[in-house]
């Protein structure tokens, strides 16, 4: 049997590519099953960091290779968290730091790994493809699974429904990208929009409603580039987009979304006439303002990282929003930057 595997040409190039085939399974886990399955995600990043390791003389040579455009991302994930370290002037909670700060450093682990992947990019686009058309229905079983043995509540995998659906999410509007642009036999085209399909519906059962705001912006900048580039005709796409938003209307994902959206319209009337404020977006809406406010108090090294607990916490003593949830995180990552490492973050 063995043989037989090893006289497959396809068989034969993995196994005589051992590097690629190990970075290409680690692509395809994550974009598989990264937000779903329990440390898929860290795991493969963990093996891409400790392999690009083996390979710390060439940085430098694959840093001078590196566009500008690419220079300037890796070099603000460096400043990033070295703005996380400079907020340590700051810092009252030392313990809470040191766990957020757990977070800064794997941005900067992000770098040598893009460095590895930068090397031979396009050898490993299709292992990160074949992940993502996996990933839709994945995502949509373990969706539905969730769903039927915790009936009412969002569907989720292993981590939070909201990670659950903004990487669903993320999936799709992958696989949208491709199918407009990649050139193939209309056989796998099926499959990539079948595979976008489940993991839309995915997204719908999370409940995510933030990635459902994401979805009409991707879509609109991906219509706005086809169009661009002459890949497809207006008069075929609109049908399209018509009949696809009358299933979803018509479907039980309709009424989820329905329902949802309805929820967070009362919520933030409720929270802007001050009748109540300990909602799911009301609490969202208040620590966004006190994460300004923090701001405005430490405008250049913020607040330090993990210690925006102890500013809700300070400001509930004064009377100030006493009714919402505790939380380290502001659930915004642009506000928790500014809040907790300043404008320098």
């Amino acid at each position: 049997m063995l043989q037989r595997f090893a006289a497959l040409p396809w068989f034969y190039q993995l196994s005589s590519r051992p590097l690629e085939l190990l970075v290409g399974l680690c692509l395809f886990a994550t974009a598989a099953a990264g937000a779903a399955v329990r440390d898929v995600a860290s795991t493969s990043i963990a093996i891409l960091f400790l392999t690009s390791l083996f390979y710390m003389r060439k940085w430098p040579v694959w840093w001078r290779a590196l566009s500008r455009d690419e220079w300037l991302l890796l070099s603000a994930l460096g400043l990033y968290t070295l703005s996380g370290l400079l907020s340590y002037y700051n810092v009252g909670d030392e313990s809470e730091y040191i766990k957020h700060m757990g977070r800064y450093i794997r941005f900067l682990f992000i770098v040598p790994v893009y460095l590895l992947l930068a090397r031979d990019g396009k050898q490993y686009f299709k292992y990160l493809l074949a992940g993502s058309i996996v990933s839709g229905p994945l995502y949509l079983g373990i969706a539905l699974n969730s769903v039927a043995s915790k009936s009412g509540l969002p569907a989720s995998g292993y981590y939070h429904h909201i990670t659950f659906g903004d990487a669903a999410m993320l999936n799709a509007v992958f696989l949208a990208a491709m199918l407009v642009t990649w050139k193939v036999r209309p056989v796998l085209k099926v499959v990539v929009a079948v595979s976008l399909l489940c993991a839309l519906y995915a997204s719908v059962l999370s409940q995510a409603r933030g990635a459902w705001l994401a979805l009409p912006f991707c879509g609109a900048l991906l219509f706005y580039l086809t169009l661009k580039s002459y890949q497809v005709k207006i008069k075929i796409v609109v049908p399209v987009l018509l009949l696809v938003t009358a299933v979803i209307a018509v479907s039980p994902a309709g009424k989820v979304i329905e329902s949802r959206v309805i929820e967070a319209a009362h919520e933030i009337e409720s929270f802007a006439s001050g009748e109540k404020v300990d909602t799911s977006v009301g609490g969202r809406l208040a620590m966004w303002d006190i994460a300004l406010e923090v701001w405005r108090e430490h405008p250049v090294l913020g607040t330090g990282p993990g210690d925006f607990d102890q500013e809700i916490m300070c400001r509930q003593s004064q009377g100030i929003y006493p009714s919402i949830d505790v939380h380290a995180s502001v659930h915004n990552i642009y506000l928790q930057a500014l809040a907790t490492t300043g404008t320098v973050g």
